[in-house]
């Protein structure tokens, strides 16, 4: 600091510190200023991350008399066996969904969503291959790859694989039950008290015995239908029909004056439709909120509803793809919808 030369030495000594002390207390200001910036950054990139381990791996489906489907399934990690459809993943808009894939079959799988916004790396599709980025998500036999999204809009989606490898076409390793949902909510959104995901499609190639489902919701099919059902009850009475009950016939339950939520997801390559007997379906995702005409909902391949309704009367309802000769080949189910259970009174 330079002062005039004919300046007493006091007090540029004076003018000297009192600089020093402004000085100090910009500094401790500023210094102040940084942390509480940086407190906040760390506030607002502290993100929900929902984590997935998923494995794949052949599953036997069993549908009775020497009928065998040899699913190709994902699975949770911690879960006994594979299902069709894969697990249910969750997320909100704002939150990471992190998904590891272990491929424990002996050909190239893949996990493909129908998610946006990722970078090419974590697209599960022969472009991986292509391009160099992300190779690994095509997924070779024992290998793992894990998988990043951001959603950033709500809805239904789904996953499925995306290879072709062992000579079978992408839509073989999609029909033979590598497939499962992706459901996003609003940041705000609470979970449906009642929730249920069905899948319309066609079997899959790996299979054994003369009456197998072609067409099947949730992995099951009934080969005759409903008129097979009412052939099996005058035969050994009700308990045979109930036998069927998630075997051969997907049921589901619900109970009298709840809303349910039903995502549906066509996941085949013909079209199907949905009609379930007795209730109206508000459209949520393809009607803004209307009801779909005549209770029918049409899914075109690789297209999604969700839709809500309500029973007001119990008793088993059949469900079915109202193409009708599918639900003659198979395609049908049931709401088991009950009175709701009496609720104990306060103490």
């Amino acid at each position: 600091m330079n002062f005039p030369s004919d300046m007493p030495v006091s007090q540029q000594r004076r003018l000297a510190i009192a600089g020093l002390l402004l000085l100090l207390a910009v500094a401790a200001v500023a210094a102040m200023f940084a942390v509480l910036v940086l407190k906040g950054n760390h506030g607002a990139s502290a993100q929900t991350v929902r984590e997935y381990n998923l494995e794949i791996v052949p599953t036997d489906i069993d549908y009775g008399n020497g009928n065998v489907w040899h699913a190709w399934t994902f699975k949770d990690v911690n879960a006994p066996a594979g299902t069709v459809p894969g697990p249910m993943l969750e997320a909100k808009v704002g939150e990471k969904l992190v998904v590891h894939v272990t491929n424990r079959m002996d050909i190239v799988h893949s996990f493909h969503t129908h998610l946006t916004g990722y970078p090419l790396s974590q697209d599960g599709s022969q472009l991986n291959i292509i391009t160099g980025q992300g190779a690994g998500a095509m997924i070779a036999p024992g290998e793992t790859y894990t998988y990043e999204f951001d959603p950033d809009r709500p809805g239904t989606y789904y996953y499925h694989c995306h290879s072709a490898d062992g000579g079978h076409h992408i839509t073989e390793h999609i029909h033979q039950g590598l497939y499962g949902s992706i459901i996003i909510r609003a940041k705000d959104e609470p979970k449906p008290k009642n929730e249920m995901v069905i899948f319309m499609g066609e079997m899959g190639f790996d299979t054994e015995g003369d009456t197998v489902p072609p067409y099947i919701m949730n992995g099951l099919g009934i080969p005759g239908g409903e008129h097979a059902l009412e052939d099996l009850f005058k035969e050994k009475g009700i308990t045979a029909v109930a036998d069927q009950f998630n075997k051969t016939l997907p049921v589901m339950k619900a109970s009298v004056g709840e809303e349910v939520t039903l995502h549906l997801i066509n996941i085949g390559d013909l079209p199907h439709t949905f009609h379930a007997h007795g209730i109206a379906f508000r459209s949520v995702e393809q009607l803004n909120g209307e009801y779909w005409p005549a209770n029918v909902v049409p899914l075109d391949p690789g297209v999604v509803d969700t839709v809500t309704f309500t029973y007001t009367q119990p008793g088993l309802w059949l469900f079915h793809c109202h193409v009708v000769a599918h639900a003659d080949a198979g395609m049908i189910g049931l709401f088991d919808v009950t009175e709701p259970t009496a609720q104990s009174p306060p103490p």
